[in-house]
């Protein structure tokens, strides 16, 4: 079976070895060169959570994904995945921790409840009011994002994808056996394509139910005084939610530049790339510091690098991956940013199924395009 893939960001990475180890004649156009800053891909580090508290449908892709991850690791023959546990926090009434207690009596999930205690011995640079509820989830940890999106373009070429970077696919329609794709190149066809396009899906897909938002946020580095916030010294990564329902969340120092911190739910959209800026939006590094004068005062007000981001939203916030309803040798799948990192080992496996003509795998089947269908 011959299979186009467009986009070599995480999403089509994972597709790519996943169809390329299943024995697929496997292509993969990118617009610009493999591992490029321009998407949703690229960065030091993403979390990695298995008590979702977005929603429990989650929790049994991530249960696949955690061991994905040991699996990837050991075919990259190198350290993707530090599983050092993550302390989570909010108010009682908020959405952070009534979310994770759903999602661990669900699913039976080993997670301590943190005392002030323990908080105070283990976690002791992180302040929390004293009505805030915590927890601590072991299998929790944090993904070398750049490090990971490499090792799966470098495993799908040695398995036999092939690789096309600067090659932007201007369009595609049904043929007579497949699919076909145009480039600068010419027309090729395939048996199937896969849609993996991130925040230039839009266009591509050409559903309204799948349109998605573009958006940007910033990360911020904090350079320590102290090595206390290193993997060295135990310092956890952490997901905070504030009084006012703000979600941040940050890493230990793994390289000169220090802690990486961000806010999750304050996102400025954009109408299209042209739009794009270099600058934290007004006020945007102001709030970093506000949280850590509060929560991490060791941190406040130490200056480091900046990172604009590009987030590519669904409209619920949750993955779309799909057949197009007008052609169901296209599969496609949008929506990934704010949490799609962490499901890469699981993500290839799904796509590869759907390509060869399987149903969609049952737990994924809360994220297609029907929900967005009008009731009846």
């Amino acid at each position: 079976m011959r299979i186009a893939i467009i986009g070599a960001g995480l999403a089509g990475a994972s597709a790519a070895l996943a169809l390329a180890q299943a024995g697929a004649q496997t292509a993969v156009f990118e617009q610009f060169a493999l591992r490029h800053d321009k998407g949703s891909s690229h960065g030091p580090t993403r979390l990695f959570r298995t008590a979702y508290f977005e929603r429990p449908d989650y929790v049994p892709i991530l249960k696949r994904a955690l061991a994905g991850w040991r699996r990837l690791e050991r075919a990259a023959g190198e350290t993707l995945f530090h599983q050092t546990g993550v302390v989570e926090a909010g108010p009682p009434d908020g959405f952070l921790m009534p979310g994770l207690a759903r999602a661990v009596a669900e699913h039976d999930l080993p997670v301590e409840r943190l005392s002030r205690a323990a908080l105070k011995r283990d976690h002791r640079n992180l302040v929390l009011p004293e009505h805030f509820d915590a927890i601590f989830e072991k299998d929790a940890g944090f993904i070398l994002s750049d490090r990971a999106h490499g090792a799966l373009l470098r495993l799908a070429r040695e398995c036999g994808a092939r690789l096309a970077p600067d090659t932007r696919v201007t369009r595609w329609e049904p043929a007579k056996d497949g699919v076909a794709i145009w480039t600068a190149q010419g027309k090729e066809i395939f048996d199937r394509l896969v849609i993996a396009a991130g925040s230039w899906a839009n266009a591509l897909v050409g559903v309204e139910a799948a349109k998605i938002e573009i958006a940007e946020m910033s990360v911020f580095w904090r350079k320590p005084a102290t090595r206390d916030f290193n993997l060295d010294a135990g310092f956890a990564p952490f997901g905070v939610e504030t009084q006012d329902g703000e979600f941040y969340y940050g890493f230990p120092a793994i390289d000169g530049d220090g802690v990486k911190l961000g806010e999750h739910t304050r996102r400025s959209a954009i109408a299209s790339h042209a739009d794009r800026t270099d600058a934290p939006a007004p006020g945007e590094e102001a709030m970093i510091d506000t949280f850590l004068e509060r929560f991490i005062p060791a941190l406040a007000h130490r200056p480091g690098a900046h990172q604009r981001c590009l987030y590519e939203m669904s409209a619920d916030g949750d993955f779309l991956i799909d057949r197009h309803p007008l052609c169901d040798r296209v599969i496609f799948l949008a929506g990934l940013s704010g949490h799609g990192f962490k499901f890469a080992p699981v993500l290839g496996e799904a796509i590869a199924a759907m390509a060869h003509g399987q149903a969609t795998p049952a737990e994924w089947e809360f994220l297609s395009l029907r929900r967005f269908a009008a009731s009846p």
